[in-house]
């Protein structure tokens, strides 16, 4: 037996229950989770959020929540061996749920930890890391003296994405709470912008790439700020199709981005630019999973800085 969490969508709230340890599939690796992220689908999912996967992941059992962690492989596969410290995470719209003691995961989407990482940063970084890599290496490659700008930077997909074009040498203006600004400033941002207090976009800008973590504005609304081959990012899909159509007849491009799944060589791109020292992991908080609701609620408090984490 094991130990997981289970949410409930009608009073939002928490519990641990005891449950059979999963059965491994072909394919898949028992691991023993030690630390996992929470992220804003997990949220969503305990207000009620995300019907049709729900349904889904019931089909497993109680546990909704989280697909990113760090932990034990318990079983050997391929690649992998029993006993090896991993990282990875779940498909996110079909893979199984992290939040529990263990959970039989794909062996696609793990990869051994390094020394150079204990578990915290391993997990911490896994989705939020890929996202920034995935935005400034494929999406749009960026170069020294370009210009960026990271809305939402004290979040953990910001703060990776300040990181990273900061490594770069690009120009970052980071969009956060005046309370974070040094932070942020530590993260490599060189110019700040208080959302309290200034617009993110002001007259005059002109950015090679725009990141919307909060998903606020509109590719419409940014095409006038971004240089005439800029690329606006925003972090939902859903939130604005009708701009990607148009960014289709334009110089400037739109990008939406969901990491739904990754793979061993993206992760051990992501362990390499840490260990270059492009990347860091940040983490706010780590709660116990008994704590699941304090952790939850502090993932949907504004002015977090980094990821917060659960401890499994």
């Amino acid at each position: 037996m094991m130990r997981a969490l289970a949410v409930d969508p009608d009073t939002q709230s928490s519990r641990i229950v005891g449950l059979p340890v999963p059965e491994v599939k072909p394919g898949q690796i028992l691991v023993e989770v030690k630390v996992a992220g929470i992220n804003e689908m997990d949220v969503e999912v305990r207000a009620g959020g995300w019907g049709g996967q729900v349904k889904r992941f019931r089909r497993d059992g109680p546990v909704l929540t989280g697909f990113e962690f760090a932990g034990v492989a318990r079983t050997s596969g391929k690649r992998i061996r029993a006993g090896q410290r991993v990282m990875g995470y779940a498909p996110v719209l079909n893979g199984p749920r992290v939040h529990a003691q263990f959970a039989a995961v794909p062996e696609s989407g793990i990869l051994a930890i390094p020394d150079s990482l204990n578990d915290e940063s391993a997990a911490a970084l896994c989705v939020m890391g890929l996202t920034a890599v995935e935005v400034l290496e494929r999406l749009c490659p960026v170069a020294p003296a370009q210009s960026c700008l990271v809305i939402g930077a004290a979040g953990g997909f910001g703060a990776y994405a300040v990181q990273l074009a900061a490594s770069r040498d690009v120009n970052v203006t980071a969009v956060a709470s005046a309370a974070n600004e040094s932070w942020v400033r530590a993260q490599g941002a060189h110019q700040f912008r208080p959302y309290e207090t200034s617009p993110a976009l002001s007259p005059g800008d002109a950015y090679d790439l725009i990141i919307d973590t909060p998903a606020r504005l509109s590719f419409s609304s940014a095409a006038p700020f971004l240089s005439r081959s800029g690329m606006y990012v925003s972090s939902n899909p859903t939130s604005d199709p009708a701009g990607l159509v148009r960014s289709w007849f334009s110089s400037r491009r739109a990008a939406f981005l969901m990491m739904l799944k990754t793979s061993p060589s993206r992760l051990a791109r992501l362990v390499e630019l840490t260990e270059e020292g492009a990347l860091r992991a940040a983490i706010d908080s780590i709660f116990n999973i008994a704590e699941a609701d304090a952790a939850f609620d502090r993932f949907a408090t504004r002015g977090k800085q980094g990821r917060v984490l659960l401890r499994i």
